[in-house]
Parts: C-alpha cells; structure tokens; sequence
C-alpha cells in the first residue's frame, strides 16, 4: 500500500501543478514579454506601451517601424567645437553624461596625408563633440581615456583605420572600433562601401558629400559652418546607422528567439557581445568584404563614385600604410645546440638544428627541449653578457605589453643605419630583433619616425632626397634589353607568350624587322661592354649613410 499511496501523492502534486500552470499562464506569458520589452528599450529601441500593448506587439511592428522612420533624422543642435584642453575635458564629460548605450559615432578629418586634425564623436541622443586635435598639438587625457575604452563602441566607416591613424600620430590607442560594413554583413544586412551609401539604405537619407568641404583645410585657424556640419553630420549619421542595423536584426527574430538570444549574448565570454550584442570577432577589426561586388546597387555605384576621393584619402592610404605582415608562428623555438663537452652555446630554432643533424655535424642528445650537440669544435663560445642572451630562453610575445596572438620583427637599430655599419657589428649580431604586436609596434614606428627627424636635422640628411627611390632608367631598360637577349639567345624553355613579349621588346629598341642569331649576338656584345662601364657617380647620399658618416 505504500508504494500506492505515494504514486497517488505525486498525481496529485503533478495535477496541482498543471494546474497553477495553466491558471497562471498568463500572468507568466505577460512578464516574459515584459522582460523582453525592457531588453528592447535596453538596446535603443523606442517603448512602446505599456504591459496592455505588449499582447499586441507583433501586429504593431509596421506602426514602430514607421514610426522610426519619421525620427530618422540628423538634428544638428547639440554640437561641441572643443579647441582647447578645457573644452576637450568639457565635451567628454558631456558626452559621458549623455552616454546611456556604450556607441559613440565615430570619424576623422586629416589635410593630405597630415596628422588627424579633427576628431568627431557623437551619442544617439545628438550630441556631437569636435575635438580639434591638430590645433591642439596632443589629446587631453580625458579624451585618451575615452578613446581607450574597450567598453565603449565607436562606430562608422573604416573606424579601424581611423583609430590606426591617430596611433599613428599621436601614439593614443583606439579600442573598440567596430566598421558598419562589417556589423551589416555578419547579420546579413545590405553592407555599402561609403557612409552616404548606408545613410541612404538604412536611414533613406541623402548626405551632400560636397568637395569643397570634404578637401577643405581642417587645420585653418577657424573651422567654417559647413565644415562643422559635414563633420557633426557624419560622426552622428554613424551612430544612428548602427542603431538602425541592430533594430533590423531584432526584427528577423520571434519574441522567444529575442529571448533565448539575449540570454546567449549576456552568458557569452566576449565582452562586446556581452554588453552590446555585436558578433563576436567584429570589434577592433579591418573590414575585409565577403561578397561579390554584385551585391550593391547601382545607386551606391553612383554615390562611390561620387566620393571616390574619400575612400582613396582614407581606405586605400591606411591599408597601405597599416597592411604591415604579422606573424602568427612562433618565433622562438628555444632549441639548444651543445659543444661536444656539453657546454651551451646557444639557442635555435628547430629547423637549424635538425640540419645539423642530417648533415652529421651533431647529434640529438635530449628531446626536450631538443638540444643537439655538435661533433666539432665551434669557432666561438657563449661568453660575458652576449653570450648570456644568446643562451637563454626567449618568449614568443610582445616585449611592450605581452600579448601572444601576433608578432612582428622590431629592429632595434632601423636597418636603413644598420646596413652601413662595419661587417663585425652585424654578422650573427641578431639581439638587436625584438618581437612586438601590431598595436606596439605602430607606436614604436612613430618614435623612430620623430628620433629620425632629430637626426636629420642634426645631421643635414633629409629623409627625402633629389634622388631618393629613382632608378636610372636609360641603366635600367639596358639591363631589361640584355636579360631578353641571353633568354633568348641560350634557348631557354620560354612560354609562348614570354617568349613574344620578349621578341617585341627587342624589335621595338632596336626598329628591326626581325630577330636573328646575328641580331642577338651583336646586341649581347654591345649590351655586355655597355653594361660595364661605370655608372656616373652620384652626389646624393642618403639620410642613414651620412648618419653614420657623421657619427
């Protein structure tokens, strides 16, 4: 009877709880999409009504939506112009009391390939700050910490790029960048390649790109009212983008896929996607596009075209300038090569001293770590200080501020001085290499480039001389004639279509009609005697050799 009775109190438990449940279904209904109202109202978007309106929420997205678009547009009338460390400190503080989501809009204005000269920032709500930082010569420290902030997103187009330039010339790092390109086609969404582009998908709003302003001077003294606007307008236009951008991804959801993704997003280890819900892997990244260029329209054909100048000043010099190769494989492999008495010598990395192996110059004494020991007597030993870094372990990190993701090679001494000093200083003198991240190493370049100046100066070697990456060209087409002449006189297994441009070549610098055997010969001992003539001597010398001349 004991077993009877308790499966009968667990019916009756069971019974009671379905009960309840279906008794208070509503209520529990009613406050899950209550919570999901206030994850809505967290993320920007505007409230709808109150708790009798939210049964009816998926019937009044077209009235909201509508409604958005009314409130599309860019009102200029909270605009900062902070040209002094007092205005900067004052604007940040504003824009921080006015920072209720983490985004900030963010853009830059530069004169050529100068320093930035204005900095623009803006919040959803309208407020735009110009922060004039090429007047100022520096950025205040409130702003640096602003700019440094990886809980604050600053949003637009090629803002990667922009903040890689202002590490570049004020040696200020930039977190959280995030490119409205990129946000767009992780969700899918149109991604166009200009800011007046996305303005026009995703706001219906066409910007006025105006040459004169766009390539006027951002350093004059005092900026014009159109300045100001086209300014204001871009940094603000690129937060109400991203907005834009996000509402529409929430729109693609059911009300319980919003819940489960929020859910996911505030469990998730990635901090943006913790507090802003962006993919994960999109922040402080370049954008690299996915798709065909099929994929826009023929209108942001028209407005790419019409801001051609912008993406050249802007995109290309910055992926030119920043497209530095990283390493990502370790360096470092720390494998130890022995004297036959067991003496260290050094460390290697694997490749090196496995050659020794294959070569029978060593042999493999300890796998780990591997050390090889050598057969011979080396010609020198670990001794003093050198000998001391040459023997220890060396870490595959960023020296500066220990990241290990990707590295590249600094040399300490810049090789364009390295190179004229005496062979002793430079053969197997390799401690002068250190491994740096790309953030580090971009700050590195800047104080080489300002020590450079220094020494030019000081010096009297210009950075940029007469001569400076000009070849001789009447020397240069001689030697392009000579190697088509012996690739054709030695008969090398040519493709047919080198071998005719090659022929071409020929017939046009020397007007024949035709190549012969005879024709090759005569050219190959005119162009051989030709070639060894001395070239005229040069008076330019360039800036590292008169350093180290006058050093």
């Amino acid at each position: 009877m004991v077993p009877a009775r308790n499966n009968m109190f667990l019916v009756c438990v069971t019974v009671g709880l379905v009960f309840l449940a279906s008794k208070y279904r509503n209520n529990v209904l009613r406050s899950v999409k209550h919570l999901y109202k206030n994850i809505k109202n967290r993320d920007g978007k505007k409230d709808i009504d109150n708790t009798a309106k939210c049964d009816k929420h998926d019937t009044d997205n077209n009235n909201n939506e509508d409604n958005d678009n009314k409130e599309n547009k860019l009102i200029l009338d909270k605009i900062i112009l902070a040209d002094s460390p007092e205005k900067c400190d004052y604007a940040v503080q504003r824009i921080r009391c006015d920072l209720s989501d983490g985004v900030l809009g963010f853009d830059c204005e530069w004169v050529k390939e100068g320093p930035v000269s204005l900095l623009q920032l803006a919040t959803y709500n309208g407020v735009v700050a110009l922060f004039r930082i090429g007047k100022i010569g520096y950025i205040p420290p409130k702003l640096k910490e602003l700019l440094a902030s990886k809980h604050i997103l600053k949003v637009g187009i090629s803002s990667f790029e922009d903040g890689h330039k202002i590490v570049k010339d004020y040696g200020c790092r930039v977190n959280g960048t995030l490119d409205l390109r990129t946000l767009a086609e992780n969700f899918n969404l149109p991604s166009r390649k200009s800011l007046a582009a996305m303005c026009l998908e995703y706001l219906n709003i066409e910007m006025d790109k105006i040459i004169e302003v766009r390539c006027g001077n951002w350093d004059a003294s005092t900026l014009t009212d159109e300045q100001v606007a086209y300014a204001a307008c871009d940094a603000l236009a690129s937060v109400i983008v991203y907005h834009k951008i996000m509402q529409k991804e929430k729109e693609k959801y059911t009300l319980w896929q919003r819940v489960g993704i929020y859910l996911y997003n505030i469990l998730s280890s990635d901090i943006n996607v913790r507090i802003h819900g962006v993919p994960a892997r999109t922040v402080d990244m370049r954008f690299k596009s996915q798709r065909s260029p099929s994929a826009d329209s023929i209108t942001n054909n028209v407005l790419n075209a019409k801001n051609k100048s912008v993406v050249v000043d802007k995109n290309t010099i910055n992926d030119r300038k920043n497209a530095i190769p990283t390493r990502i494989k370790p360096l470092y492999h720390n494998c130890y090569l022995q004297a036959p008495d067991g003496d260290i010598l050094c460390t290697c990395d694997r490749k090196k001293a496995e050659w020794y192996i294959t070569k029978n110059l060593g042999k493999l004494v300890e796998t780990d770590p591997y050390t090889v020991r050598l057969n011979f007597e080396p010609s020198g030993r670990a001794l003093g200080e050198v000998g001391q870094y040459y023997t220890q372990v060396k870490l595959n990190q960023c020296v500066v501020c220990g990241c290990t993701e990707k590295f590249i090679r600094k040399n300490v001494v810049p090789r364009e001085y390295r190179k004229y000093f005496p062979l002793v200083m430079k053969a197997h003198q390799s401690h002068d290499v250190l491994l740096l991240c790309p953030s580090c190493h971009e700050i590195s370049n800047n104080h080489d480039l300002q020590l450079r100046r220094k020494l030019a100066d000081m010096c009297d070697a210009p950075l940029i001389g007469p001569m400076t990456h000009v070849r001789d060209n009447f020397l240069h087409n001689r030697r392009k004639l000579h190697s088509a002449v012996k690739a054709l006189r030695e008969k090398f297994t040519l493709p047919p279509r080198q071998r005719e441009e090659y022929e071409n070549y020929i017939l046009e610098h020397t007007g024949q009609q035709k190549i012969t055997p005879d024709l090759l010969n005569g050219l190959n001992e005119q162009l051989k005697n030709a070639l060894i003539q001395k070239p005229i001597p040069n008076k330019y010398q360039p800036h590292g050799l008169k350093v180290m001349i006058l050093k």
